[in-house]
């Protein structure tokens, strides 16, 4: 009953949990697609503003000049003609005026072209009003001039209907006061018929104000040519009235980048596209370079490696070389599950605790902390550290086995005096050495050989006879002679005589080097009396350059520098 009601508590929990995830998931959708909605209307919004404006300003230009031209043309024209076209100005601002529209979003804009057509034509509407209104005032003024008005009359007349314009505009504004006092709360709430009063009060407001300033602008510019009044002076249109015309587009632009400017996709937009291009550069460099420099490796510094003499660790490192017993013919297997040795009196066995299986209760045992106290760094990266310490004062019967892991087997190699082998202290378990002489062991660099250089391995641990040492292997550990040349895997290398000529041979095909699946260069053999020792399934380096992880590789590379 119990694990029934867990089972089923586990069942609906794990669904709750999938519809929280689906409901987060789906409300995330909706919130970016609607701030993507918003960003590309706005965009498109301000594109179509700028776009307006741009022709606004243009087309504002050419009206001017021909404006200017059509009015200096009717300086020496009679009062008649100059009535004429005041009139049909006059009638093509009342047409122009009625669809004016207070705001550029006053209509229902379903799309970008929509937008864009309208605010097209108001912007050059608004243009077009402002050079028809100086055009206006300055054929009134013309008109005075050649009809004989008084001027001082006609500056009266314009301050009167200044005075007028200016007096409706502070009704409107009282009123527009009177309103928001009665109602405070009703004239901002949309939808009221107050909020419509307050909204229709202020658009004929602005109408009046536009009126006010046209009124004083007029009464301004006859006070000035009140001293001149037999005629004005040449008629030029007022630039920065005409750019004031077009305040409303600028401020409904400033609005939608204000507006845009809210918007976290906009706001990540540009940072982003700023850094895209070298992202996808650095991408694409972390893509070719390796290749790059894998195919200069593969193509250019392994042939010559692979050209270059081999290297003679006797001759080299001044050390005797003497190869080692061979295991029977055809058989090159040297390893097993467990190995049985007998220690003699006066020897020593330095082993893991863990590979030891069995040993003679009246035995002596020990631990000594290192292998070799002047190797200390060696003997703490090859694990050969809180070893220990066996010796018996009559034969003793051991048996060693790798009970920590079922893949590995245990070999037992025997080194003769004068004797010498090139060994990795990775695969080392134990030895067996005499116990009143020190253990022969020492190391060498090479780093003047380009052989050491592309496989890492600048330094050679080399361990000399009389000794007998306990190598680990995974699946087994095999013990081959070098005869005219044998190639094996880099990572399967345990040691080799020193009297075998030791180089480098470039991996056969590129593309497996390429995707991590081989080495750049295996570990080639000869010579007639020399051997090599190698296990028969490395984990160590089973996939060149495909670590575990980035520490994994850098101390896997540090430990080969070295030897180890």
């Amino acid at each position: 009953m119990r694990q029934l009601l867990t089972a089923i508590l586990r069942f609906l929990l794990r669904h709750a949990l999938q519809f929280a995830l689906f409901i987060v998931i789906l409300l995330a959708g909706r919130l970016l697609l609607a701030e993507w909605r918003a960003y590309s209307t706005g965009s498109e919004a301000v594109a179509a503003l700028k776009l307006a404006a741009d022709g606004a300003d243009s087309h504002g230009a050419g009206l001017a000049a021909a404006a200017t031209a059509r009015v200096n043309a009717l300086q020496t024209a009679s009062h008649a003609a100059i009535a004429a076209r005041l009139a049909q100005v006059q009638a093509q601002l009342t047409a122009l005026r009625a669809r004016q529209q207070a705001s550029l979003f006053t209509l229902p804009l379903p799309d970008a072209s929509t937008l864009a057509r309208h605010a097209q034509e108001e912007a050059a509407r608004r243009v077009e009003i402002e050079v028809l209104a100086q055009e206006a005032r300055y054929l009134t003024a013309l008109q005075a001039a050649v009809s004989g008005e008084d001027a001082r009359h006609t500056l009266a007349r314009l301050h009167a209907e200044h005075v007028g314009a200016y007096a409706a505009l502070q009704n409107n504004l009282r009123q527009r006061r009177q309103l928001e006092t009665q109602h405070p709360l009703a004239a901002r709430l949309p939808g009221s018929d107050a909020y419509a009063q307050l909204s229709q009060l202020e658009a004929q407001g602005q109408r009046l104000r536009e009126i006010n300033l046209q009124a004083y602008q007029a009464w301004a510019a006859q006070r000035t040519r009140t001293g001149n009044a037999a005629r004005p002076a040449p008629f030029a249109i007022d630039e920065q009235a005409l750019s004031a015309a077009l305040a409303p587009v600028q401020k409904a632009i400033a609005a939608g980048e204000g507006q845009l400017a809210r918007n976290w996709i906009a706001r990540w937009r540009a940072p982003v596209m700023d850094v895209a291009p070298t992202a996808a550069l650095l991408v694409l460099s972390a893509i070719l370079l390796p290749a790059a420099i894998k195919a200069f490796f593969y193509f250019v510094l392994a042939p010559v490696a692979s050209r270059l003499p081999p290297l003679s660790i006797a001759r080299e490192l001044q050390v005797a070389g003497s190869s080692l017993p061979l295991p029977p013919q055809g058989e090159s297997r040297i390893s097993a599950v467990s190995q049985g040795l007998l220690l003699q009196p006066g020897q020593q066995m330095l082993i893991h605790p863990e590979y030891l299986q069995s040993s003679p209760v009246s035995s002596t045992k020990r631990t000594q902390w290192l292998l070799d106290w002047r190797f200390p760094f060696t003997s703490l990266a090859a694990g050969m550290v809180a070893l220990t310490r066996l010796h018996s004062g009559e034969e003793a019967c051991v048996t060693i086995s790798a009970s920590d892991d079922p893949l590995l087997e245990v070999a037992v190699v025997h080194l003769p005096a004068g004797s010498a082998l090139v060994f990795q202290p990775r695969g080392l378990v134990g030895l067996v050495c005499d116990s009143n002489q020190p253990l022969a062991i020492s190391s060498h660099w090479r780093l003047g050989s380009l052989h050491a250089w592309l496989t890492l391995q600048l330094r050679f641990i080399v361990l000399r006879g009389p000794v007998t040492l306990l190598v680990r292997g995974c699946r087994g550990v095999r013990l081959e002679r070098a005869g005219q040349g044998r190639s094996i895997s880099q990572s399967a290398t345990l040691g080799f005589t020193t009297d075998v000529l030791y180089s480098t041979l470039r991996s056969e095909t590129f593309i497996p080097y390429l995707r991590g699946q081989q080495a750049l260069l295996n570990d080639r053999f000869d010579g007639e009396h020399g051997v090599y020792l190698y296990e028969e399934t490395p984990r160590h380096g089973k996939q060149p350059g495909k670590a575990g992880t980035w520490f994994e590789g850098f101390t896997d590379a540090i430990l080969k520098v070295f030897g180890i």
